[in-house]
């Protein structure tokens, strides 16, 4: 009897050189083939942050567009107004120069808001904030001005991100935000579906 069970018990445990898993190595081996290439991945990671560039732009377009209704709103509260002088013309900022109803000469740090068309030396008429003369603007401007350019700009951001995202993403054959799948989702990968 002795020499039946040792075949028997044999042949119950499989033959001795079969791998103990080889389920578990099938799905890691297709786990493997599906993983994203490293040039997907780069193609991926450049898809996004175009697109977390595109929305900054557009985080600050909204910052601004708060801003300058925030500053016609204090203008409007305590609303002030003078002859001011175009003193400094650069490309983020023009200063001027003009005097307030208490005698004080103001020079707005920031500059005027809405200073389109100004020229140094140029004489106008300046709106201001009372409260706080910093706040200036020349006078019949106000955040209407900006909305054209800020809305230009988001219009602009967006023409060119938009596309970049799409060709980004077709190069790298993944989606933008692609999760990881959980383990049960790997063996369902390679398996045919039914028509």
């Amino acid at each position: 009897m002795a020499s039946l069970e040792g075949p028997a018990e044999a042949s119950l445990e499989g033959p001795a050189d079969a791998p103990p898993d080889s389920a578990g190595s099938v799905d890691a081996e297709r786990e493997r083939a599906h993983r994203p290439s490293r040039r997907q991945r780069g193609w991926r990671w450049a898809a996004r942050a175009i697109a977390v560039l595109a929305l900054a732009v557009l985080v600050m377009l909204i910052a601004l567009g708060i801003g300058m209704r925030s500053n016609d709103s204090a203008i409007d509260e305590h609303l002030g107004s003078a002859t001011a002088t175009v003193i400094s013309v650069s490309l983020l900022r023009t200063g001027i120069e003009f005097v307030d109803a208490t005698g004080a000469t103001v020079r707005p740090e920031g500059g005027v808001l809405y200073p389109g068309l100004l020229s140094l030396g140029q004489q106008f008429v300046v709106e201001y904030s009372t409260l706080d003369p910093q706040i200036a603007r020349v006078a019949g401007r106000t955040a209407a001005v900006g909305n054209v350019q800020i809305a230009l700009i988001a219009g602009v951001t967006f023409v060119i991100a938009i596309p970049l995202i799409w060709w980004c993403l077709r190069r790298s054959g993944l989606p933008l935000f692609g999760l990881r799948r959980g383990p049960g989702h790997a063996a369902a990968v390679g398996t045919p579906t039914s028509p």
